[in-house]
């Protein structure tokens, strides 16, 4: 079949070749530009828009090159929705900054067993010092997640587990009071660290709504142990028996009551890096993230019994009933990609999760089970926060802890605030388990 040719190829075509094949480039550019458009703030992403907006930009970046694949599945498969918005910039308080620079620079890490040394307060690694082509970047990322950020104390304040089905909705609310007090890493004003050196923190859960399970309650103690050869100290207060009893050591890698989440999961990753076979820093990328969740997580005046009310930032209307509510903004944020590989005893084969490169905050995450299928997703939201004494703190306020295989997730929200006043060693402890469990605080 005859083709006429253009002016462009009889003049330049078979002189310079080159030319035309420049020209040719420069034309489908100059039409992918076109195509691709820069979406506005507010934009919603959905299923049914997806495929569409997926090569459309925002802020600069393609939306499909900040949809990580378990994100986009959830987006097709359970109805996540998405709405863009501009990313704002996040300051650490002035007491972490300055702490990481004081002393980052003497932290030590032994390749032989990964293990740190050296570290007081702050951020063991500075983004600055991590590099992608190290062995051990993983490894360093997560001393980092676990090195204390949040001050000297996490109040838990009102949180709360709502018990979600994908086909039937909202099934039920567990509520507890809760504390985390580190040992080590305090910046608060007083001592960075505080007692004999061998606890890191110490953390107790106590249930107070419905009153089937009022009074039930965990402690636990994480030694510290760069190794994590001594398991963590774990025991539970029985009201029925009014009595205290020792978990197992493995208690970390235990669910959380009936909960979809295991102990491990809080933070998405709460384990000590040692804990875990091996650590890989994947990628350092762009992800879509919820890094400024609204003021108010829990709204204390709503009824029990009107649970979406009473937390506002899950959507419970709409099926699957367990994402982020659809007016939450999701913003760009740099992120490392850490896999994790667990011991052979652990229900996870892989936990990857995607970290803040600038603080150590993790925003998404999944689990493989044993076969190495997709599990658990991990939505956090968070939202930076000033606590009672001032200290500045991103905080982890909304967990979506989801089993993508049984379609059922237990999100907890809490309005949760760092350095709350008046908190000492002892409020924190064993002794005390009992009788924040009866009511005696």
């Amino acid at each position: 079949m005859y083709t006429q040719q253009s002016t462009v190829e009889k003049r330049f075509g078979r002189r310079c070749p080159a030319l035309l094949a420049a020209f040719g480039l420069g034309l489908s550019l100059a039409c992918g530009s076109v195509l691709a458009a820069e979406l506005a703030e507010g934009t919603m992403i959905t299923k049914e828009n997806y495929d569409k907006v997926k090569t459309d930009t925002f802020e600069g970046k393609t939306i499909a090159s900040m949809v990580p694949e378990k994100l986009e599945w959830m987006i097709k498969n359970y109805n996540l929705t998405i709405k863009l918005a501009h990313s704002k910039k996040i300051e650490m308080d002035p007491k972490y900054v300055e702490a990481t620079k004081k002393w980052s620079k003497d932290v030590k890490f032994n390749p032989a067993d990964r293990t740190i040394s050296g570290w007081k307060a702050g951020m063991p690694f500075p983004p600055e010092t991590i590099k992608l082509d190290d062995p051990h970047a993983g490894d360093k990322v997560i001393w980092n997640l676990r090195a204390a950020t949040y001050g000297a104390t996490m109040d838990l304040r009102d949180i709360a587990w709502a018990f979600l089905d994908a086909k039937k909705g909202y099934e039920r609310v567990q509520a507890f009071q809760s504390r985390r007090y580190y040992m080590e890493g305090r910046l608060d004003g007083g001592p960075i660290s505080v007692g004999d050196g061998t606890v890191a923190q110490k953390t107790y859960f106590v249930a107070h709504y419905p009153e089937d399970i009022r009074g039930l309650g965990t402690f636990s103690q994480r030694y510290n142990q760069a190794d994590s050869k001594k398991p963590d100290d774990a025991y539970a207060y029985l009201k029925s028996v009014r009595r205290i009893r020792r978990l197992s050591g493995g208690a970390w890698m235990d669910p959380i009551g009936g909960t979809d989440q295991l102990y491990d999961d809080w933070d998405i990753w709460d384990a000590a890096p040692t804990k875990y076979v091996e650590n890989k820093l994947i990628e350092k990328r762009w992800v879509l993230a919820i890094a400024h969740s609204p003021e108010m997580s829990v709204d204390t005046k709503a009824p029990w019994s009107e649970p979406q009310k009473r937390f506002p930032r899950i959507n419970m209307t709409d099926a699957p009933y367990f994402n982020p509510a659809k007016d939450i903004g999701w913003e760009p944020r740099e992120v490392y990609v850490v896999e994790g590989t667990p011991p052979p005893e652990h229900p996870y084969s892989k936990k990857v999760a995607y970290i803040e490169v600038d603080f150590p905050r993790p925003y998404l995450g999944y689990a493989l089970d044993r076969k190495g299928e997709f599990w658990k997703m991990f939505v956090f939201q968070n939202r930076p926060d000033v606590g009672d004494d001032g200290y500045k703190a991103v905080m982890p306020v909304i967990g979506h802890i989801i089993d993508v295989k049984r379609g059922h997730a237990t999100n907890w929200s809490s309005n949760m605030k760092s350095n709350p006043k008046g908190v000492k060693d002892t409020d924190v402890s064993l002794n005390n388990l009992e009788e924040v469990a009866t009511g005696g605080r």
